[in-house]
């Protein structure tokens, strides 16, 4: 992972930039008729004017020094990157760049959280006088109001604030406004600046293959054992947007607002006079759409229905902070052997069951993502398999999230038909994930595909099949 992966806001990658700031207009120029009078010879009387010296703008002076940096967080909000970004000046003059960098795919520093540890490191360092000043470059809701807020959502991304503190004087924020035009945005100028100064900042070059982060620190994941010896884990960036790609199809996901669907399911379930028809938006054959409802939170799940059960041990368990901790990826072995990871779709009312019972029965299912005719018996060393051989293996595409690629036996198959209108269209397979001559159910679960993910045209008993699924879980009753 890079330095600058950890705070992407999707969808505002810009291809152009433009920086109009406003010129003083000139007075009109006159002219003036020359009239020619005789006048008495007298000596007139010189009086002489101090000479006045250019004004020197100060906060210009001191910001300039962070041209870099300036150009440098444009330069990645051009790229669709928002990631806040720091710099300090030391005692000789030098200045060098900081950053935070993510050491996990899982766990992220949110803007607020990034902006206040840079500030708190920052201030130490200038008090000790280690540093002689410092700056913080992020995104916010500046548009010349004084609102120095940091961005999060749609709507609120306004300008680029820089939050500065040079030694023997206050602290001061700046901002850089900024409008979205179509695929260009652009930038209005510094308030407090001339046209020229402006024109300055903006019309700084950075130097290619320069290194202007020298300073980094690593962003790791929190981490605890609890009294049960069960390992929690955090992570903040995951989200069920390829569970329900799974579900309704990645390309119709991709076109087509379901959104306003799920959305009309959580309203019917929170209220209090719900509609004899809700059934018929949350339950079919093979899957449910089971609703969440917190006073903190409320949430939708695809779950897979099943009678599939597991002997369990609990060794760690991945929670969701995004989610408030309502949503998890439980992981350990399954009947003393195999090691198996799912998306606990009960984890909001068997949070604490999760926490303190390592031992548990489990009903597993699953979403295949991608789902393909396996023809080739070969490992990539040449190793000829056998032909019932059937194997999963973690994916490398998307870590934490309970996903794995496999090779499987389709030991039977169904249609079926989600949506009132049975608009979404899938089969639910039995795969045997793991071959075992004494137990035929020995890691055989039902998994939903939606027709749309599906590479081949003709399903049949007793074939083998690869892809992609996500393993999905929940206590047996």
């Amino acid at each position: 992972m890079g330095i600058f992966d950890f705070f992407k806001k999707k969808n505002n990658s810009q291809e152009n930039v433009s920086t109009p700031v406003q010129e003083m207009e000139m007075p009109e120029e006159k002219i003036v008729e020359e009239t020619v009078e005789e006048v008495a010879e007298t000596i007139p009387e010189i009086t002489l004017q101090p000479v006045t010296e250019p004004k020197v703008n100060e906060e210009y002076e001191n910001i300039r020094v962070y041209n870099d940096y300036i150009v440098y967080s444009i330069a990645l909000q051009l790229r669709g990157e928002y990631t806040p970004l720091s710099a300090f000046e030391k005692e000789n003059g030098e200045v060098e760049g900081f950053a935070y960098m993510v050491t996990e795919d899982a766990y992220a520093l949110s803007p607020q959280q990034a902006i206040t540890q840079m500030e708190e490191k920052f201030e130490n360092e200038l008090q000790e006088g280690k540093i002689k000043s410092y700056m913080i470059l992020y995104h916010s809701q500046f548009d010349n109001n004084g609102n120095h807020t940091p961005a999060i959502q749609e709507g609120e991304f306004k300008g680029i604030s820089l939050a500065y503190h040079f030694a023997g004087a206050d602290k001061a924020k700046a901002g850089l406004p900024y409008i979205f035009e179509n695929q260009n945005v652009t930038y209005k100028g510094f308030a407090e600046f001339s046209h020229e100064e402006n024109n300055e900042i903006m019309n700084h070059q950075l130097v290619e293959g320069r290194n202007y982060f020298q300073h980094t620190e690593g962003v790791a994941a929190p981490e605890t054992t609890n009294e049960a010896g069960i390992i929690i884990r955090k992570s903040n960036v995951h989200n069920l947007m390829n569970t329900w790609s799974g579900i309704f199809g990645h390309q119709n996901f991709q076109t087509k607002d379901y959104g306003q669907y799920l959305n009309a399911i959580l309203m019917h379930s929170e209220s209090s006079d719900q509609s004899d028809d809700i059934k018929s938006k949350t339950e079919f054959e093979g899957v449910r759409f089971k609703t969440i409802l917190t006073e903190e939170l409320s949430i939708i799940v695809p779950e897979v229905k099943t009678d599939y059960t597991l002997d369990f041990e609990t060794r760690s368990i991945r929670e969701w902070e995004n989610a408030l901790n309502l949503q998890a990826i439980v992981a350990g072995p399954a009947r003393d052997t195999f090691g198996v990871w799912f998306f606990a779709t009960d984890y909001a009312e068997n949070r604490n069951r999760y926490m303190t019972q390592p031992h548990l029965k489990v009903n597993v299912s699953g979403i295949v993502l991608i789902l393909d005719v396996h023809t080739n018996t070969d490992l990539p060393d040449g190793t000829k398999m056998s032909e019932d051989f059937t194997t999963y293996v973690p994916s490398q595409d998307l870590p934490n999230y309970a996903c794995f690629d496999f090779i499987a036996q389709l030991v039977d198959f169904k249609e079926t038909e989600l949506l009132d209108d049975g608009s979404v269209k899938g089969y639910i397979l039995k795969l045997k994930l793991i071959t075992n001559e004494e137990n035929e159910d020995f890691f055989t679960i039902d998994a939903f595909v939606n027709k749309e993910n599906m590479r081949l045209e003709t399903l049949t008993k007793g074939m083998k099949v690869t892809g992609a699924l996500q393993l999905q879980g929940k206590i047996a009753e």
